[in-house]
């Protein structure tokens, strides 16, 4: 998968919808956000989003991504980033990503992500990409070695 690192900003994640921010790569974001929320025992999300036309699918991967790492999700649907967070805190979870294009042109939109209270930004944020990059190199090795084995085993 290519990861663009343009995407991966200081205070969210944002992209081109079908360019630099597909299903796949929002899939992967949420495997890595699901992961470090476990680790936090922050691990049940409030997912919202904005009234943009790619938001139900880009929700759908996040939120399928989320519950493959083991995490909680409770979709509230279209609602602004404001309403998300109060989500986060009403229903005691604590946790919430609003997917929102925000000021962006219609063709962007993106992740505001937090975690147990917490905006994540900077470091953090970066840290998600570093987990999914470092998810894909193990992933791409254990396809070649499971590849090989086959072969060995079919004798060739």
């Amino acid at each position: 998968m290519n990861l663009p690192a343009e995407i991966f900003r200081t205070y969210d994640i944002r992209g081109i919808v079908g360019r630099t921010l597909t299903p796949d790569i929002v899939r992967a974001i949420g495997r890595a956000l699901g992961t470090m929320a476990r680790e936090r025992k922050a691990a049940t999300f409030a997912i919202g989003r904005d009234g943009r036309l790619s938001g139900p699918e880009l929700a759908g991967a996040l939120a399928d991504g989320l519950t493959a790492a083991g995490a909680d999700v409770i979709d509230i649907g279209m609602a602004p980033t404001p309403v998300t967070y109060f989500a986060a805190h009403h229903l005691k979870c604590g946790s919430c990503v609003s997917v929102t294009g925000s000021h962006n042109p219609p063709d962007y939109n993106g992740l505001k992500l937090v975690v147990g209270g917490n905006t994540l930004y900077g470091d953090e944020i970066q840290d998600l990409r570093k987990r999914i990059a470092q998810c894909s190199s193990h992933s791409i090795a254990l396809s070649k070695i499971e590849g090989r084995s086959q072969r060995q085993s079919r004798g060739q």
